[in-house]
């Protein structure tokens, strides 16, 4: 009866292994061919709209600013829109005094009254859409520093690849040691979706690094009207998506901003439960590719147990397909290829990460984020 038994455990083991050694293959073939659309001359800029939500950011605001301020964008075709939100620090007055004299930023404060159909970042984005006058809104966060180039390329390329709406890149920045693995963590996350933009399927584009035109988000009924979701990006990408506009992707350095990592396996939970509650209506074959990625860290475990040679030599095919994702993932973005180390032992870091993850969706408690419980 116990051989019936680990031989059951082998051969599942053996089929999830299988499965996922599958995906990263096919993840291997398109990253290998994924390319981005050239940017294009443009004879005359269009007007646009930044929108940046900022509770209790006085940290980073300040860095942000500074890094929209240094964009490349005519200035007298921009328009930077900060929304503070009942901030419990110096996040608005660092605002204030930062935009004194700059007529192309306004600062709006909220009360929490508005938009009582909504709440948290969506309220407050609903809010700057209203007073925003771009044919282009952009949408990033306070803790978010942007490349100079962002704004034009991620109007270009909505324009050279005919879209509504695009998603750009977003990494993380620290130094670290064992923050340096979200850094790896959202380098991953971000090749896989814009892999299955490749295919003309994207999945969502990310709420910190996204632009859309001004006609495709008035036709969701904006941010008032779209139904409240915890993650306000994918909730306004499905709306743009049903009215029928394109959705693309850029996956390239000239839009690639930096955030900051989170600093505790608390709070790495936290947002990981968020994404998790948010998504639940995302694909079935996204979340059946989570479901194997989730199950090779039960089952090589088990594996483990029950005949370790499989299990090392499964574990080394797998490693070898996951730097060779790291390297073109790097090479796409023409950067130098680093964090090594942090490639090597990003198992063992997901090996922690993903049982934790399950186990804590799985218990009863409500989402907390930005000091709200939702």
């Amino acid at each position: 009866m116990q051989d019936l038994i680990n031989n059951g455990f082998f051969y599942a083991s053996i089929l999830v292994s299988a499965a996922y050694l599958f995906i990263l293959l096919l993840y291997w073939y398109v990253l290998r061919n994924l390319h981005s659309k050239p940017t294009e001359p443009l004879s005359a800029w269009p007007k646009i709209s930044i929108l940046i939500a900022a509770r209790n950011e006085a940290d980073n605001i300040l860095h942000c600013l500074n890094s929209i301020e240094a964009l490349d964008y005519p200035k007298d075709q921009l328009q930077i829109i900060v929304g503070n939100d009942q901030s419990q620090d110096d996040t608005g007055l660092i605002i204030a005094n930062f935009i004194a004299n700059k007529p192309y930023y306004k600062l709006i404060h909220l009360n929490g009254s508005e938009y009582p159909q909504t709440k948290g970042k969506a309220r407050v984005l609903a809010c700057l859409a209203d007073s925003a006058d771009g044919d282009y809104l952009l949408i990033t966060d306070a803790d978010v520093i942007v490349p100079s180039s962002w704004a034009k390329t991620m109007v270009n390329q909505m324009l050279v690849q005919n879209a509504d709406m695009i998603g750009g890149v977003t990494n993380i920045q620290t130094k670290r040691f064992f923050l340096q693995f979200q850094h790896i963590d959202w380098l991953y996350f971000m090749g896989i979706i814009h892999a299955f933009g490749q295919f003309g399927k994207p999945l969502t584009v990310v709420g910190n690094n996204m632009a859309l035109s001004k006609k495709a988000y008035l036709s969701t009924g904006g941010y008032g009207e779209i139904p409240f979701s915890i993650t306000e990006d994918y909730a306004l990408y499905k709306a743009v998506k049903a009215k029928g506009y394109k959705v693309a992707m850029h996956f390239h350095k000239d839009v690639m901003v930096l955030t900051h990592p989170i600093d505790s396996l608390k709070g790495l939970l936290k947002q990981r439960k968020r994404w998790l509650t948010g998504g639940w209506d995302l694909p079935l074959y996204y979340h059946i590719m989570i479901a194997v990625f989730g199950a090779w860290y039960f089952a090589l475990p088990i594996l483990w147990l029950i005949h370790w040679p499989w299990a090392l030599g499964l574990l080394l095919v797998k490693n070898a397909l996951q730097l060779a994702h790291f390297y073109y993932l790097h090479k796409h973005l023409e950067q130098r290829v680093s964090h090594l180390g942090h490639m090597l032992l990003y198992d063992v870091y997901l090996g922690v990460v993903i049982p934790l993850t399950a186990i804590y969706f799985l218990l009863p408690f409500k989402n907390q984020w930005k000091g709200r419980t939702y």
